[in-house]
């Protein structure tokens, strides 16, 4: 028979064993350590048999491969259930492990949730209340429970009811994201506005609710009605300063035509070199108030978004401007950008103004685009930016004492307007590049 081994002792047996012991073995009865022992014997027993032995069997090859069989069977289903157990253990373990996570994790997002400085409501179909975080109760009613139940436009102000009503019906019909702005009724009589964002909850293809996040906006509009008065006061007051700086000029040229045509030859020389110094510094504060007057020009204008040719651009620019510069463009072929055409010329000339004011015998231009970006670099073969680079852009900064030092200031405003950046390598080994970083399509940023 295969898979039996004889042995004449019961040194090293392992107690998982099936064990069979001739009659006529001298093994003594102790020594048996196998949880299934038969003896074996075609001779009648009459001493008693150990624990250890199961049961006597006759001395037959088929009886004995049937409880070989059998045993081996028993043995493989008890590896089976064993496995089948651990198994289970071992995912019980899993399932509990998950869920303590899970416990976790929601008491952490209810803390979240329940904690959070904005409005968190979930919305029916009615538009009514059926959840909200502790911060709406400590809002809009003082943390008590009454909230819940009542329609949220019963907290908006009256000019905005209608505008929460159309987030909500939009939500619930149309199935999209929604935001709006609006004033709320606070505790103390109070007011505040909260930008409200709406999220449609579905399941099953049913929208069962809005998810609503408001966030408190209030202090950020009022400053922004503060930087919108104070822009307003700087063009006011800009604009008186140009006209006040205009009446002492004239009057001071009115006075200089005068003295010229009054002298009579005395002291002719001194005299011709101070009125000289002072048609200088006449025409030095002319040029600043005209600088002035542009940059406010650039701040006021209207922004007006189309597709623009940007490689057409960049050309027309310089044929207009640089004319006799040795100038070589890279790239930019089928090169456009939903953009404002004005902003982006007024950006670009004036960093070509910059560059020929380097002294640099050549220019090359670089036209690219990545990741929603057009990239328009201007490289000049001139000095370098000496100076910070974040000071070239402060107005009235200029290396040339002789300049006004707004252009870079006006192209920096120019970009700004369109969401767009400037960026310099100020060492480029030799000269510097300016770089216009034009997002190369505003609707992106547009969110209904």
């Amino acid at each position: 028979m295969t898979g039996i081994v004889q042995t004449e002792t019961l040194y090293g047996i392992d107690e998982e064993s099936l064990l069979f012991i001739d009659d006529r073995s001298r093994i003594p009865w102790d020594g048996i350590r196998c949880r299934r022992a038969y003896l074996v014997s075609d001779l009648p027993i009459s001493t008693p048999l150990p624990e250890q032995v199961v049961g006597v069997i006759p001395r037959d090859a088929m009886v004995i491969r049937a409880i070989v069989t059998l045993y081996t069977e028993m043995r493989e289903s008890y590896d089976i259930g064993d496995r089948l157990i651990r198994s289970l253990n071992e995912k019980e373990l899993a399932i509990q492990e998950k869920q303590k996570i899970m416990l976790r994790d929601s008491r952490r997002y209810n803390a979240i949730i329940k904690n959070a400085t904005d409005l968190i409501f979930a919305l029916g179909p009615a538009g009514r209340i059926m959840f909200c975080n502790e911060t709406a109760k400590r809002y809009l009613s003082g943390g008590r429970d009454s909230i819940i139940g009542e329609a949220l436009v019963d907290y908006v102000v009256d000019e905005d009811k209608d505008a929460v009503v159309d987030m909500v019906r939009k939500g619930f019909r149309k199935g999209v994201p929604a935001r709006v702005e609006a004033k709320f009724h606070l505790v103390k009589e109070k007011t505040g506005i909260f930008s409200c964002m709406s999220t449609p909850l579905a399941e099953e293809g049913h929208i069962y609710a809005l998810s609503v996040i408001g966030r408190d906006v209030t202090d950020i509009r009022a400053m922004q009605q503060r930087l919108s008065l104070q822009a307003k006061d700087l063009t006011t007051m800009i604009n008186g300063l140009a006209h006040e700086l205009r009446n002492p000029l004239t009057v001071i040229g009115a006075y200089m035509k005068r003295i010229e045509r009054q002298d009579n030859g005395r002291n002719a020389d001194s005299l011709g070199a101070a009125l000289s110094g002072i048609h200088s510094s006449i025409s030095r504060i002319e040029g600043m108030i005209a600088r002035i007057e542009q940059y406010e020009a650039t701040v006021n204008m209207e922004l007006s978004y189309g597709q623009t040719d940007i490689r057409a651009l960049v050309r027309d620019v310089i044929s207009r401007h640089a004319p006799a510069h040795k100038v070589t463009i890279e790239g930019g072929d089928d090169f456009h950008a939903y953009t404002d055409a004005g902003h982006v010329e007024t950006a670009f000339f004036r960093i070509l103004e910059n560059a020929v004011e380097t002294g640099s015998d050549r220019l090359h231009v670089a036209l690219s685009s990545r990741s929603g970006y057009a990239y328009v670099s201007l490289r000049d073969y001139g000095p370098g930016v000496l100076g910070d680079t974040e000071t070239i852009f402060a107005p009235f900064y200029s290396s040339d004492p002789a300049k006004i030092g707004l252009g870079l200031t006006e192209a920096r405003i120019a970009m700004a307007k369109l969401g767009s950046y400037i960026e310099v390598v100020p060492q480029a080994g030799p000269g510097a590049i300016f770089t216009l970083k034009i997002l190369m399509d505003r609707r992106h940023r547009v969110q209904d």
